[in-house]
């Protein structure tokens, strides 16, 4: 698919013209509103972004859908926007919607058969995150063998988990678990925008652009080519510039 650069003329075009008051403004957190660090303490906001980022939320609504629990997104975003995703999109405020437990049941039963399968393995991390859970082999000595590791183990699970692939992370859900797609469609009906922006730079983003839905502007931050995103970023950094651009043009 071809993709427009977001912050050339035509991108500019198209974002104006996405940009309204009745738009849900929707962003994935890790590479997307901050830089992916090798330890999830170190993950920031830029402080101009974050200035910004408050302001929008000010002017309309603005949705975080991450696949971080709610309490981790939360404590990086140091702001309780309206809608904060979490589990990719399993996770509701909990006054909105309360937590599933048949998923959670599910999530750490796969965590205890995957823990005891990972206890020699260096560099593998397990993430339990309730509904969900990651495994992350960023800092495994062989990536490559890691992974073979990983999906040879998460094949053995009963039930067998919905995987969906990241950058070094193998993300498990529970099959009839909603997906960030689905999420994003149900927070647009929760607060009646009749459009949204969503940019995203992960495997995980690819679930909301490729419904390619004609009220949807997607964003995918990064060059890669598989991408069905019909615009891009170059780099994390331009998010800034982005959210800015935007709070301009709603009079902010």
């Amino acid at each position: 698919m071809s993709t427009t650069y977001l912050l050339e003329e035509q991108g500019l075009q198209d974002l104006t013209r996405f940009t309204t008051r009745g738009t849900l403004f929707a962003f994935d957190l890790d590479g997307t509103l901050a830089p992916i660090k090798v330890h999830a303490s170190e993950v920031r906001l830029a402080p101009e972004l974050f200035e910004a980022l408050k302001r929008l939320d000010q002017l309309t609504n603005v949705c975080v859908l991450t696949g971080r629990s709610r309490k981790d997104a939360l404590a990086i975003l140091r702001m309780d926007l309206r809608l904060v995703l979490g589990n990719h999109g399993c996770e509701w405020p909990p006054e909105l919607r309360p937590r599933n437990k048949r998923y959670i049941e599910k999530a750490g039963s796969w965590r205890a058969v995957l823990e005891k399968g990972f206890t020699e393995e260096r560099g593998v991390e397990i993430e339990y995150k309730g509904e969900t859970l990651a495994i992350h082999y960023r800092g495994a000595p062989d990536p490559d063998q890691a992974r073979l590791r990983i999906e040879k183990l998460v094949g053995e699970l009963i039930p067998a988990p919905r995987v969906i692939g990241g950058k070094f992370v193998m993300n498990l859900l529970p099959m009839e678990a909603e997906t960030k797609g689905t999420a994003l469609v149900e927070a647009m009906e929760f607060v009646g925008a009749g459009q949204a922006i969503y940019i995203g730079d992960d495997v995980t983003d690819e679930e909301v652009f490729k419904m390619a839905l004609p009220n949807l502007l997607g964003v995918h931050i990064g060059t890669e080519p598989w991408t069905a995103a019909t615009h891009y970023l170059k780099e994390q950094g331009e998010i800034t510039a982005v959210v800015q651009t935007v709070v301009r043009l709603l009079g902010g």
